[in-house]
């Protein structure tokens, strides 16, 4: 045999090498659109939770209520100074901080239940916590999963999985 001839792939060989590399690929794209949704919901979760700490911090920081209001329709949240309140002007709110939810595809928000409305501080400046009637939680949802967000009335904010639903790992049942 001709030396020149005897090295390389054959035609036939590397259709087989792709049909394979084509199979395997096509096994594996369901799981990672899992972990897709599962980490979309994780950073969606993740990021409430992470606005509610910063919250807390800067009103004991500032010495100043802040307020939170939720459109769960939109799944929009804005974090404030009421107007007329630190170093706020009267007649419209500060906002500090607005988050849409359009950033996170496919997650929804249902059951925002009593973390606050446009009336009420979510926490006391003086000890950072709850103001009375404003401890609850706000419920993140991805097609298969669904998350928690619950703060405490001393003001302590965490992460659960909604027990009989399927939850992201790492986290306890509520």
């Amino acid at each position: 045999m001709n030396k020149k001839y005897g090295l390389g792939f054959t035609l036939t060989e590397l259709m087989i090498t792709v049909a394979i590399i084509g199979i395997v690929a096509s096994l594996a794209v369901p799981s990672f659109q899992d972990m897709i949704e599962r980490n979309r919901l994780k950073e969606a979760v993740e990021g409430l939770k992470s606005d509610l700490m910063w919250m807390r911090t800067e009103t004991i920081k500032r010495s100043c209520n802040l307020q939170v209001t939720f459109a769960p329709a939109t799944w929009n949240y804005t974090i404030f100074r009421a107007a007329g309140t630190c170093g706020c002007p009267a007649g419209a709110n500060c906002n500090d901080k607005v988050i849409a939810g359009s950033q996170f595809t496919g997650i929804t928000m249902t059951n925002p239940v009593v973390l606050s409305d446009s009336t009420n501080t979510l926490f006391d400046f003086r000890r950072g916590s709850v103001s009375v009637g404003n401890s609850g939680n706000a419920q993140l949802n991805s097609s298969n999963y669904s998350v928690k967000v619950v703060v405490s009335t001393l003001g302590r904010i965490r992460i659960c999985n909604i027990a009989g639903s399927a939850g992201l790992g790492g986290y306890e049942n509520c």
